[in-house]
């Protein structure tokens, strides 16, 4: 396959060796431990391929990662609801996320795809999907999914690979990525049932909270989440986002294409910018080797450090996640399993099973209060001098009396304590001298003077 336009050599021999070649889109998901070798020339044949292939527009690499992606039928085979059973393809979407293409179940959030009529039917699609209201804590009558391994020509190799299945837990509104934190992330390796207790944390905050800024209460109200992002919606995983997405922008003049995860107006990355995309992204994840980058003599700053103003939601839901693991037994008959969720299948692709559920039947409720401003901290502090010392007019004068008077007396009574005690050392010395003369002569002494 040549690229349109010149005498280069051929980019690809044929239909597999242009599909190894199309796993350096793998690139745009900008996984923070990957280092990839680009060859450039490499890159700008391929781009003129798909170029042409799109009749001269500009292509999307999310639209196209998803598209080579196996879909969610063939990982997400079987499910319960309930207790009832339910086709799962028409319950799962296919997005292309910043950590791969993922299969994701019950989301709400508007398509990002880089196309308006593609984004149009993406949320025709999700509108069209029943809405699952989570509301069981009982993990026999929960929500149950049974999901089998693609083959490993599907796999996209990343720096910290596995086999095990990568299931994130989110809002249905947020990006399909956990930015913020690591809690909703959980492996699950083949052949395991593995149980997932979900527990809310309800989070509310006074109307006296409002009156402190933002900076020092460490959260945003709604309305000013949106306002800070002009935009409908507010999280701290939405606010990282765009700090993303700004990011990038001001490094390379585009985004990349899985990672913008939102469909404001924005210039999405093309094969040519991948080299600088690799370069932002070891400036995103801390590492500082490039300054050349930074403006007027800065130091680099890790995605934490440049995202201060993104804090969490002063109203909210958060959700303590933890995980039970128990093993599958396998089938080693060709007839597969005999019974239950499992029935029919074989062990020809490795099997798991998720159940998601709530652990209790009820949630924590927390709620931010003020305390008090600087009069009542004032108040408090004297009353607690009060209580201590028990203060008086008479308190106060004791104080100027301890502050002022008494040194004064001290050094008066020192003083006078030096002159006595040498007066008290001329005496001795007279009483020493007088002992140093005979006494017949010492008394014809005071003889003669009595005769004068």
């Amino acid at each position: 396959m040549n690229p349109p336009g010149g005498d280069s050599p051929p980019l690809a021999l044929n239909v597999d060796d242009m599909a190894r070649r199309l796993l350096v889109l793998a690139n745009f998901y900008l996984n923070a431990h990957d280092e990839s070798a680009l060859d450039v020339v490499e890159l700008g044949q391929l781009h003129r391929v798909l170029n042409s292939y799109y009749n001269g527009s500009d292509y999307s690499v999310h639209d196209i990662l998803r598209e080579l992606s196996p879909d969610c039928g063939d990982l997400v085979l079987r499910g319960i609801i309930y207790g009832t059973p339910v086709n799962t393809s028409q319950l799962f979407l296919k997005r292309a996320t910043s950590s791969g293409v993922c299969c994701i179940f019950n989301y709400r959030r508007p398509s990002y795809s880089q196309y308006p009529s593609k984004r149009a039917q993406d949320d025709a699609e999700i509108a069209a999907l029943p809405e699952v209201i989570f509301e069981s804590n009982s993990i026999l009558n929960g929500i149950q999914f049974v999901l089998q391994d693609t083959t490993t020509d599907d796999y996209t190799q990343t720096y910290f690979s596995n086999t095990a299945f990568r299931l994130q837990i989110f809002p249905q509104e947020d990006y399909a990525t956990v930015q913020s934190n690591s809690n909703g992330g959980i492996l699950v390796d083949h052949n395991t049932i593995v149980e997932v207790p979900i527990q809310p944390k309800f989070l509310n905050s006074s109307v006296a909270v409002r009156s402190v800024t933002p900076q020092t209460r460490r959260c945003y109200f709604p309305e000013e989440g949106r306002r800070l992002l002009n935009q409908s919606y507010y999280s701290l995983d939405e606010c990282v986002l765009l700090c993303r997405i700004a990011s990038m922008v001001q490094h390379c003049g585009c985004a990349s294409s899985p990672m913008a995860g939102s469909s404001i107006n924005v210039t999405y990355c093309s094969l040519l910018d991948l080299p600088c995309l690799m370069r932002w992204k070891r400036i995103w994840y801390g590492f500082t080797e490039y300054p050349y980058v930074h403006m007027d003599g800065q130091n680099g700053e890790s995605s934490l450090e440049q995202c201060q103003h993104c804090l969490p939601s002063c109203d909210g839901v958060n959700f303590e996640i933890v995980s039970n693991v128990a093993p599958l037994r396998k089938t080693y008959n060709s007839t597969g399993y005999f019974h239950g969720l499992l029935k029919g299948l074989t062990n020809d692709r490795p099997l798991s099973i998720i159940k998601l559920f709530f652990r209790l039947r009820f949630g924590q409720a927390t709620e931010m209060d003020m305390v008090g401003d600087w009069v009542v901290l004032l108040n408090r502090f004297g009353g607690i001098l009060s209580l201590m010392y028990g203060f008086s007019i008479i308190s106060y004068i004791e104080i100027l009396y301890y502050m002022t008077g008494k040194w004064f007396v001290h050094y008066y009574r020192a003083y006078n304590r030096r002159k006595e005690a040498s007066k008290a050392d001329f005496q001795s010395y007279s009483i020493n001298w007088n002992e140093l003369f005979p006494h017949g002569a010492a008394s014809s002494v005071r003889q003669q003077e009595n005769t004068k």
